[in-house]
């Protein structure tokens, strides 16, 4: 399993407009922070988390050139405003692609792009063209079209709250993915026992409302206890090499553009 980092930061994006502090000022790439997204190479498959605003920018930056499957987290605009720019993979493959969520966010994707479900410009491929997969909180599998029964991904939905409302994070193999998490549900940590890699969400020192900050992100890192832990989803308040400095061997800020290779 291959998986990029395409960006590691919070909503606003880092550098923030305007702001002279030392992190947004820095001239150590790793704290240069597209918004949060992850690509995923495994099995054959090419899959996607998150459409960010950044996406464009993010797929010319690590040379991504096809998707098979988007899986959404949740349905806030850092997460899916990019999606308009699937069009030029519908158009270069001539395919729809499957995107996956649960019925909050996919539902809220068809009123925000609701221009993409009009029958004429679907024809035209005008428009990005998904094919809508509902997800329960249970196994489902990826699959390239026309392929073997044998070319598939098997994705396990991690169901987490960010403030009041259900998210999803994701385990593929031996790999898990939450961003924007503020609680785990305790039923839910038995899904990710035995991870290589674990990639979560830690804002900013301070407590936040509707995020894990870099406190409430290590606890909840050592309770998981993977072998290695990236954070993601990180604000300017975070200066990588200082913060670094401060946490467990075994976690550390991720960036953009980490890349990391999981073994069968």
């Amino acid at each position: 399993m291959r998986i990029i980092l395409l960006g590691s930061g919070t909503s606003q994006g880092v550098p923030i407009i305007g702001c002279t502090c030392d992190t947004c000022i820095s001239q150590n790439t790793k704290d240069k922070r597209l918004r949060t997204s992850a690509y995923i190479e495994v099995n054959g498959l090419k899959i996607l988390i998150d459409t960010s605003i950044d996406f464009r920018q993010q797929m010319l930056r690590s040379n991504v050139t096809d998707l098979d499957a988007i899986l959404f987290t949740h349905h806030h605009v850092d997460h899916i405003f990019g999606l308009d720019d699937l069009r030029q993979i519908n158009q270069k493959y001539n395919k729809f692609v499957d995107i996956f969520g649960n019925k909050m966010t996919l539902d809220e994707i068809k009123l925000t792009f609701r221009y993409a479900l009009d029958e004429k410009l679907i024809r035209y491929m005008a428009v990005p063209l998904m094919n809508f997969n509902y997800l329960e909180n249970l196994p489902f599998r990826v699959k390239e079209k026309d392929s073997s029964e044998k070319e598939f991904c098997e994705v396990i939905p991690i169901e987490v709250y960010h403030g009041r409302i259900k998210i999803f994070g994701y385990r593929i193999g031996n790999f898990a993915y939450i961003t924007d998490c503020s609680f785990i549900p305790e039923k839910e940590f038995g899904k990710l026992h035995g991870l290589d890699v674990l990639v979560l969400n830690a804002l900013r020192q301070a407590p936040h409302p509707t995020h894990f900050n870099v406190e409430q992100a290590v606890a909840t890192a050592i309770n998981i206890n993977a072998k290695k832990t990236y954070f993601t989803h990180i604000t300017h308040d975070l200066l990588h090499d200082e913060v670094n400095k401060t946490l467990p061997v075994n976690i550390e800020l991720g960036y953009d553009e980490l890349e990391l290779i999981i073994d069968d």
